[in-house]
């Protein structure tokens, strides 16, 4: 009989919590497997060594980079959410329709089973939630101070030294220098600085955008390019990807990396945790065994694993309702185009509604140019040339900002499991999302204080957009955080699955509530504070 190889800790998912839990346990000198999926990109499109607008002006075979040899990067263009992935990052999302299957529903997630989920392609807004926000979600404050000073100190993070530090960084971490502004971001910004005062009166703060971009250290690797190369660059850049901390401790030894598992259920056999995959190369199930489980496959991954561990149908879903508002610089229109620009958050709008950081809804404010006009051009009801020449003369004037409205539990916000036996891992899942009337004027009401914020910072809204629950790419709630054992499973408030002893979740799947500040930052914090609690035994 075949030894059975016991692993002290098995890790699930090697997105931005699994590499955090992977990098907290290496620290304290444990030895690390890791499963994951672990679909990366095969065949990279060469960069040239240049900048957006150079490599736009002359670069030879620029198609292949910035649009894909199979024009790949259009293929998400017509989804109900769809996804702006630039080539060397379509890697990302790849199988997911295959093997995550969303069968019907007012849901549309966007999921990854990439070596580094979804912290491919995710925009780097590293924000500290408040102590209010902070107990509505159900986390220990004490104990999330220091997991955010300890992420922060091991990533680079940058931004946000000014009046918005309050709902940034709450003082605690120095973060490096902000990242240059364009001329598009330096117009608002000076406005906003005059307008501050009276801003603040309406419950908005604007500042400095924080991004998990090394400035002034190397900590991500590089410093900051002024290249507008941000969504197309992959590999060692100044952002921090997960991909490279779990290279890097694959290299020197701390971590057991085994890839093309898609992790199933997880069931007690004698004193260990027998865990079933699927290998998605051969289609052969597999089993793996440990002593202690640490699931950070996200809070839709993990929901996935314990529903069929635990055989239950349904369970609870957040997700951040997600408005987008375009609007112009009227003094930019038909402006030249040809200078530093980015394609990162370069301001973020905060709007405090009840005025004590407990619900908080948040706006980031982008200039447009390296994602390329053809994808705004479904916004024109004109002929391809005739759009195009709009499109040139608003380019240089148009921002973008997304925002994301804070969210609470309802009734009907769930997710259901049903078995499908033509789907390699035998289910599929529908969903219900549908907001309640109050919710819905909560969300129109911070519209508007936003739309008078861009008014008074010189950008003028146009139509704003709401979109398709699940394009927020922010989700939790899925097992909440609860002291009491019921019906419905729940998590203890370090992690622990309720009714197990060795199963942790050290992703969102406990959040009860999501601020409307980017929640990644937080879910690095939670999974250090839970691999620690995993430690303690």
């Amino acid at each position: 009989m075949e030894k059975m190889e016991i692993n002290d800790y098995l890790v699930v998912g090697s997105g931005c919590c699994g590499a955090v839990v992977a990098k907290t346990l290496a620290e304290k000198g444990v030895k690390v497997c890791m499963l994951d999926a672990g679909i990366t990109q095969t065949k990279f499109n060469d960069k040239p060594d240049s900048s957006f607008v150079s490599i736009r002006n002359s670069a030879q075979g620029q198609e292949d980079y910035l649009l894909g040899k199979q024009f790949e990067s259009l293929g998400s263009i017509r989804k109900k959410n769809p996804v702006h992935l630039t080539p060397n990052r379509m890697f990302t999302t790849k199988d997911v329709d295959r093997f995550l299957v969303w069968d019907r529903g007012d849901f549309h997630p966007v999921e990854s089973l990439a070596k580094g989920g979804l912290g491919n392609a995710w925009g780097l807004g590293s924000y500290v939630y408040s102590k209010q926000e902070l107990a509505l979600t159900g986390l220990p404050v004490a104990e999330m101070q220091e997991a955010y000073r300890w992420v922060a100190e091991r990533i680079g993070i940058s931004g946000g030294q000014d009046d918005s530090a309050e709902f940034a960084n709450n003082g605690l971490f120095t973060p490096e220098d902000a990242i240059p502004l364009d001329f598009n971001g330096a117009r608002l910004w000076d406005n906003c600085i005059k307008k501050a005062k009276s801003l603040k009166q309406t419950g908005i703060t604007i500042g400095r955008t924080p991004l998990a971009v090394s400035t002034q250290s190397d900590k991500n690797g590089q410093h900051y390019q002024k290249n507008d190369l941000d969504f197309y660059e992959t590999g060692i850049t100044s952002a921090f990807r997960p991909i490279n901390l779990i290279n890097l401790l694959q290299q020197n030894g701390s971590l057991h990396y085994i890839l093309n598992q898609l992790v199933l259920s997880y069931w007690k056999e004698n004193e260990f945790i027998r865990v079933e995959t699927l290998d998605i190369k051969t289609n052969e199930k597999k089993s793996f065994y440990c002593r202690k489980l640490i699931l950070a496959a996200g809070a839709l991954g993990s929901a996935r694993i314990v529903m069929r561990s635990s055989n239950i149908e349904r369970l609870p879903l957040l997700c951040n309702p997600y408005t987008y508002i375009p609007s112009l610089q009227p003094k930019l229109l038909g402006a030249a185009n040809t200078g530093y620009q980015t394609g990162l958050a370069q301001l973020s709008l905060y709007y405090d509604s009840k005025g004590d950081h407990s619900e908080i809804a948040m706006g980031s404010l982008y200039s447009y140019r390296s994602l390329m006009g053809f994808r705004l051009m479904r916004e024109f009801p004109l002929d391809f040339k005739s759009g195009m020449n709009w499109v040139k003369l608003l380019q240089p004037a148009l921002n973008i900002t997304g925002i994301f409205h804070p969210e609470f539990p309802g009734p009907q916000k769930f997710m259901q499991r049903i078995p499908d036996p033509t789907n390699p891992i035998g289910d599929k899942f529908t969903s219900s999302y549908v907001l309640s009337d109050q919710e819905n004027q909560r969300i129109a009401q911070s519209e508007k204080h936003f739309k008078r914020a861009l008014r008074a910072i010189g950008t003028f809204p146009l139509k704003v957009q709401r979109n398709k629950h699940g394009a927020s790419i922010h989700y939790g709630g899925t097992l909440p955080f609860t002291d009491h054992t019921g019906d419905t499973p729940g998590l203890h408030q370090d992690g622990r699955l309720q009714g197990t002893q060795n199963v942790f979740i050290a992703d969102g799947s406990g959040f009860r509530f999501l601020s409307g500040k980017g929640l990644t930052l937080t879910l690095m914090a939670y999974a250090h504070y839970v691999a620690g609690k995993a430690l303690e035994d």
